[in-house]
């Protein structure tokens, strides 16, 4: 098994044991034997810095070492997500894609969740506040209990599943679309991606949590502002991927009183370009695709490839 990665990847799997539990049989090779992988091992560090939409150097060398490797059979990467060409590629030539989904659910939930909070308990505001060293106490009837609120989690996977958990311990009502329509165990709402119009404006915030697919690319869209309600604005969170959101419509929402908060951690062009007015909306949190980054996460990749490893080499992938 020739398993194409990066030296920080090589390290780690060999630190995980992976040429002690199967001697000669296994092989770290890098990009000057990439002729010669089975199997390749797609780290975060071979990616970073690059994105959706540009790729560094060091990236493209290694995304076409991979297309160039006659042998190739097995590709896992670090990402939640394999919807990114290089794997579309891949898949189209007959080579298995398999992703590390889950992995960083906990962490990507709980930035989703953490910003919800910034915003339903007013926080922007104090911090506002702080920055012009003004003194203005809050009414009570200025910010809504959370256990008042509403809120659509769209996508049913490990990362929607506990932000509802989540929202559930504050005593937020939940309701959910998912891929299948299938109602969840939870005795909540549910309903398939196609009801998102019909549900924006019974709902306070909605959340994305969803694959980027036909059925949700720009999910949030123009005909959204035609339900929505100046009386209730919808509040989003947007941890899945950019183009599920239409990002010009959701800025005329707001400035039609449509839309009040928006957290977007994902776009459609990345890095997101300096002139986009989204990083200048007062009421919009934007940050760099960095919901699910923590500490711990590269060993929890390397366990599931690991034992992805394992059952490759039991079929005979391994021969």
């Amino acid at each position: 098994m020739n398993i194409l990665c990066s030296g920080r990847g090589a390290q780690e799997l060999t630190e995980a044991g992976v040429l002690r539990k199967w001697p000669g049989r296994a092989r770290l090779i890098g990009l000057q034997d990439a002729a010669e992988a089975d199997i390749a091992f797609v780290t975060r560090d071979i990616v970073w810095p690059s994105t959706d939409t540009w790729l560094a150097p060091a990236t493209a060398a290694f995304y076409d070492a991979m297309l160039a490797a006659p042998g190739l059979r097995w590709v896992h990467t670090y990402a939640s997500g394999a919807d990114r060409r290089i794997y579309r590629d891949l898949r189209a030539r007959g080579v298995r894609v398999t992703n590390s989904a889950g992995a960083n659910a906990g962490a990507v939930a709980q930035t989703a969740v953490a910003s919800f909070l910034y915003f339903a308990r007013k926080l922007h505001a104090a911090r506002d506040q702080q920055l012009q060293r003004a003194w203005q106490p809050m009414a009570h009837d200025e910010v809504r209990a959370l256990h008042r609120l509403d809120a659509m989690v769209v996508g049913w996977g490990e990362i929607g599943q506990r932000i509802g958990a989540h929202l559930s311990q504050f005593g937020v009502r939940c309701r959910v679309l998912r891929h299948s329509g299938t109602p969840v165990s939870h005795g909540w709402p549910t309903a398939g991606y196609d009801a998102f119009g019909q549900w924006a404006a019974s709902v306070d915030w909605a959340f994305f949590a969803c694959p980027l697919s036909p059925e949700t690319q720009a999910l949030f869209n123009w005909r959204t502002l035609d339900v929505l309600r100046a009386d209730r604005p919808l509040n989003i969170v947007n941890v899945a991927r950019g183009p599920i959101v239409d990002t010009k419509a959701l800025l005329a929402a707001h400035e039609r009183g449509l839309v009040r908060h928006a957290h977007l951690d994902v776009f459609d062009t990345e890095p997101l370009p300096a002139d986009d007015p989204l990083w200048t909306c007062p009421d919009f949190l934007v940050t760099p695709h960095m919901a699910g980054t923590s500490d711990g996460n590269r060993e929890e990749v390397v366990e599931r490839f690991v034992a992805l490893l394992g059952s490759f080499a039991e079929d005979g992938g391994g021969k």
